[in-house]
């Protein structure tokens, strides 16, 4: 039996060296041509039902901002015509108690009618100007008077106070009579006339 050792000691039983192992590499996974043409394709799918969603989103928002809008701009024009009406109302009850005055002018000038040439003379016109001053000023803020005798009958700007017998060749329905003037302010009605209207003997009897 041949001695395994050396005179140094060292173990020399095999000289071959410890090779490491060689890992097996696997190439990489490649797709089918088909395949790969399938998943390009599911992928625009995806992003196209992705788009789709986006702008559904968009076309809500715009339609929730126009409805927003207006919203907004028929609350303003609702909030403007409040206010004009509660300044027209507030306005016509001012002008009614100052239509009230102008009446009693009326009835001063008519008072004062005969002796407008003698020696009430500057009573009169200091009256008349007045009067005049006052209708002025009720002209300008948009009050103007209601046309009534000589007209036909308006029960949107008359109203019917007294029968006025109407001769056979008059028209029934006419205004015969003006008992209180009436007014308009802006485009309504302020005040209306209260007047006395024709009508034919026989009717009135009958009524």
């Amino acid at each position: 039996m041949k001695d395994s050792f050396r005179n140094d000691g060292t173990d020399h039983t095999s000289d071959d060296t410890a090779e490491p192992e060689e890992q097996t590499v696997l190439p990489a996974e490649e797709l089918i041509p088909g395949e790969e043409e399938e998943a390009r394709e599911s992928e625009v799918v995806v992003l196209q039902e992705e788009l789709q969603l986006l702008e559904g989103q968009l076309q809500d928002m715009r339609d929730r901002y126009v409805r927003a809008v207006a919203d907004l701009d028929n609350m303003r024009k609702r909030t403007r015509r409040e206010i004009r009406e509660a300044q027209h109302r507030a306005a016509s009850s001012v002008l009614l108690d100052v239509l009230t005055i102008a009446d009693n002018f009326e009835r001063a000038l008519g008072a004062a009618k005969e002796g407008r040439h003698g020696p009430a003379k500057a009573l009169y016109d200091g009256i008349a100007l007045i009067y005049r001053q006052l209708m002025d000023t009720l002209s300008r803020r948009g009050v103007k008077p209601i046309a009534a005798v000589g007209g036909r009958f308006d029960p949107a700007v008359h109203e019917a106070v007294a029968q006025v017998p109407a001769d056979p060749e008059q028209e029934e329905g006419m205004v015969a009579l003006e008992i209180q003037k009436g007014y308009t302010y802006g485009d309504q009605v302020l005040r209306p006339s209260k007047v006395g209207v024709t009508v034919h003997a026989s009717q009135k009897a009958e009524r």
